[in-house]
């Protein structure tokens, strides 16, 4: 938000006003037709919040009529579930109850959330940024400092008053970053409280850009955005880093100047499967770039991640009808599968053979091997390395069976494969060094298709792949795509999670695989991906090297993530264990989370409970509570999948007469 007065006013886009104020503080629901999507009030600067299957669009509020400044005293709160019916909630937050400040101006804010709590920047015009804490997104919030957290000192190169104004937060594997500034860009890293700066401001001003202020950052298909307010009147431009602090390479213009209002601020969200763009203008009666309209607009991008301009316009969002009605569509092709599954099907793999072996269950707790627990399929004779390890099995919406493995034998010396303990260097590529995967695809379990994929093939940096491990398929219903994720790193160093997108026949990657998920910093290690999709929101495992090995949970609302650390998670194992694999009970509300207890003699699974992702109940191993396995041990790194009774009797049939 400017703090400087230019004449200059633009036509257009005239909305209906209906002047009206929330009864005692209760909610008030309303329908957004069109934008501006809020009619009964003046609000500017959107800062969009995403929780769960709820969109909370956090506002400044602008008085109505023809002031000749900004006069903004409080926030407002908004909340939505489909972009079409919005409740206004009693203001969160006043300004008020920042003590230190005395201007009196509620100016752009911004709320993230962490551990539970909820914490709110505000920007204050002259006197700084400061922070307030709830324990609610509804508030009330309360400052949570008793000063600011930025002034006009962390501003090198500036020197006019307003330019510590309009914070946005960024927030990573656990890590957060506070973005702000007037005619320079400035970041800072914020320390795990949330409420202090860890370590130096950075000037991130992209270069050959003319920033004026309002940053915004968020990230797609690997890559950083840095959106902001640019020019005077202002338009929206953005820039393009492979970091959260860039260097950002500016890209240029993608929204022109919003009508009747010089200024603009950017807050960009995914929410239903689709980017959505909110900002301001002046189009309400009695509108000016003093009393402006929070609008709503979809933003796309061209298959090389640029963005498309995306100008407001009296439309707005289409309200995500359409995803809606595809929802619908896949929640009863869902419940409609699920009602004919009757059994489980369980792949793993053993130390003794690096085969693939598979089990069966008709209940979820008791487990029999198939084939008196030989492989079903020998390694040998689908591997480069002659071994397969980490199996994974994805049903996929069409119907079809996808199998994807880690191509590696880690016992190649002992069983003839190989002279030397790995098949590279082990100083130059570590543990364990692989190149590549197998995926396989069946209609009937019975008979597959194979593709062996050589991750070095890509080149660039893939030619010094240290390893391709733990494969997982999944689906990004959004894209229409099979989704694969893997561990992965270059040469000896850190292992990170990589996925990319595969061609309907599992048969070919589409496009190089990109970053999903890595330790905050790469300090660490991060293995062993599983991904479940529940009610809106994608549900991360992972195994964490910070200490030992241990099975953390993040959450997303895109499945390409940014992911966030949720601390719920907890199995009860307090010795080493990775292969997470969270699979639904059949017919009920209720998810386990498997994992392998390599630590274990002899090998075993461990198995974990929840109804909501949020409590969790330790189920213990196989053979020492209500799981069983009655022909197998030693088995390693699985996944379960659901098939139908009479899928489950032909594998038994089948196998059986092996």
């Amino acid at each position: 938000m400017k703090r400087t007065t230019l004449g200059l006013t633009l036509g257009l886009m005239i909305a209906s006003s209906n002047a009206q104020i929330i009864p005692n503080g209760e909610p008030y629901r309303f329908r957004a037709r069109q934008n501006p999507i809020i009619t009964h009030k003046h609000t500017a600067d959107p800062a969009p919040f995403v929780k769960g299957d709820t969109l909370f669009l956090y506002t400044g509020v602008d008085f109505a009529g023809n002031q000749g400044g900004y006069k903004m005293h409080e926030w407002a709160l908004f909340s939505t579930t489909d972009m079409m019916t919005w409740t206004e909630h009693k203001s969160p937050l006043h300004v008020d109850e920042f003590k230190w400040q005395n201007s009196h101006a509620a100016y752009a804010a911004h709320v993230a959330e962490k551990d539970g709590k909820y914490y709110f920047y505000v920007s204050t015009n002259w006197c700084g940024i400061g922070v307030a804490v709830a324990d609610s997104p509804y508030g009330p919030f309360k400052d949570a400092l008793g000063k600011q957290l930025l002034t006009n000192a962390d501003c090198p190169g500036t020197d006019h008053s307003w330019a510590c104004i309009d914070p946005a937060i960024y927030q990573e594997n656990g890590e957060a970053w506070i973005y702000w500034g007037n005619r320079r860009c400035f970041a800072a890293k914020l320390k795990p409280n949330m409420i202090e700066i860890d370590g130096e401001v950075m000037d991130i001003t992209p270069e050959g850009s003319d920033f004026t202020e309002a940053p915004w950052v968020h990230k797609h298909n690997g890559k950083y955005y840095l959106t902001f307010a640019t020019g005077w009147p202002e338009k929206l431009g953005y820039a393009v880093g492979d970091s959260p602090v860039g260097p950002f390479e500016y890209k240029g213009i993608f929204s022109e100047v919003a009508g009747n209002s010089n200024t603009t601020h950017p807050g960009i969200v995914e929410f239903k499967g689709k980017t959505i763009l909110f900002t301001h203008n002046g189009a309400l009666h009695s509108g000016t770039s003093y009393s402006r309209s929070v609008c709503a607009q979809e933003l796309n991008y061209d298959k090389e991640g640029n963005i498309l301009k995306c100008d407001i316009t009296t439309d707005g969002v289409p309200y995500l009808q359409e995803y809606y009605d595809n929802k619908a569509k896949q929640e009863k092709a869902a419940k409609k599968m699920e009602d004919k599954m009757g059994a489980y099907l369980m792949v793993y793999h053993k130390d003794a053979d690096h085969g693939l072996h598979m089990a069966i269950s008709y209940d979820g707790y008791e487990f029999i091997a198939l084939n008196e627990d030989k492989p079903l399929i020998a390694g040998d004779t689908i591997a480069m390395q002659k071994g397969i390890r980490d199996p994974h099995i994805f049903r996929g919406p069409d119907g079809a069976f996808y199998l994807a493995m880690t191509d590696l034998h880690v016992f190649g010396v002992r069983d003839g494969y190989r002279t030397t303990e790995w098949e590279r260097n082990g100083r130059k590529y570590g543990w364990g060094n692989n190149r590549g995967l197998v995926l396989m695809k069946s209609t009937d379990l019975k008979h597959w298709t194979r593709t062996n994929l050589n991750f070095q093939e890509l080149g660039g940096k893939w030619a010094e792949v240290g390893c391709v491990w733990a494969p997982e398929t999944c689906y990004d219903e959004e894209k229409g795509k099979l989704f694969l994720h893997f561990t992965t790193r270059f040469g000896n160093g850190r292992n990170m999670i990589y996925y990319v997108y595969m061609n309907d026949d599992f048969t070919q990657m589409e496009g190089e695989p990109q970053l999903l998920f890595e330790a905050p910093e790469g300090r660490y290690n991060v293995i062993d991906s599983d991904i479940t999709y529940h009610d809106g929101t994608y549900h991360l495992y992972y195994v964490s090297h910070e200490r030992g090995a241990l099975i953390k949970h993040a959450t997303s609302a895109d499945i390409a993530g940014p992911y966030t650390l949720d601390e719920h998670y907890y199995d009860g194992v307090r010795t080493s264990h990775e292969a997470p694999n969270c699979w639904k009970r059949i017919g009920e509300d209720t998810w386990v989370v498997m994992h392998d207890n390599f630590h274990a003699h002899p090998h075993n699974f461990g198995f974990t409970e929840t109804s909501d992702f949020i409590h969790y109940t330790p189920l213990g191993s196989f053979g020492e509570g209500v799981m069983t396995r009655t022909n197998f041990a030693e088995q390693k790194h699985g996944a379960v999948i659901h098939i139908t009774k009479r899928e489950a009797k032909m594998l038994e049939k089948y196998w059986n007469k092996k």
